[in-house]
């Protein structure tokens, strides 16, 4: 058994979409405040979330008494959405927010680990179990630490709309998975397609 699924870390790194939190890191360096601070508090804090999703995700299906065709059906409509939302470039307003434990909090969650992720990872850690779950996740995890790193280094340089570009063709990649997840819920509960 491999430890690591190098495409199950790509589907990872790709849903993550760190460059979703660039926006958020660019209001904290306009307001002056620790940039490098909040991009590694972000980055643990939403690790730490999607290790405990990992590891007590799987055990919701038979708490709520739901399959894991419905629940693939729903996360893949979540995960639909969330990369529409990418692919239109609809921005959040985060530039009101001022204090570095908020732009963590929006960072970790919901940017980092929202409901299509957390939808994401529940499903496969449910389907190849929660040891190699762990173990992708932390390895998607370094990626997104080695890139809010370089932003935050290099944060005066980096052209917003290049991140912007990157960020809807990460999109299409999510819109993707997320017809595959719907499409293996309508057939696990029906039999079709």
């Amino acid at each position: 058994m491999d430890f690591f699924d190098y495409a199950l870390v790509i589907q990872l790194f790709i849903l993550i979409n760190p460059l979703s939190s660039f926006p958020v890191l660019l209001a904290a360096y306009k307001n002056k405040l620790n940039v490098r601070k909040i991009a590694i508090s972000a980055v643990i804090v939403a690790f730490v979330v999607a290790i405990v999703i990992a590891l007590v995700g799987p055990y919701l299906f038979s708490l709520f008494k739901i399959s894991i065709d419905s629940f693939r059906i729903a996360g893949g409509v979540v995960l639909f959405l969330l990369g529409l939302n990418n692919i239109q470039g609809k921005k959040k307003n985060q530039q009101d927010v001022k204090t570095s434990d908020a732009l963590v909090s929006i960072i970790a969650t919901p940017l980092l680990t929202g409901p299509s992720t957390i939808a994401f990872i529940t499903l496969k850690s449910f389907e190849i179990g929660k040891v190699s779950m762990v173990s992708n996740i932390f390895l998607a995890f370094i990626i997104v630490a080695i890139v809010f790193t370089i932003f935050s280094f290099s944060i005066k340089k980096i052209n917003p709309k290049v991140i912007d570009i990157t960020s809807r063709v990460l999109g299409l990649f999510l819109t993707a998975v997320a017809i595959e997840m719907i499409s293996k819920g309508i057939h696990g509960l029906f039999g079709v397609v």
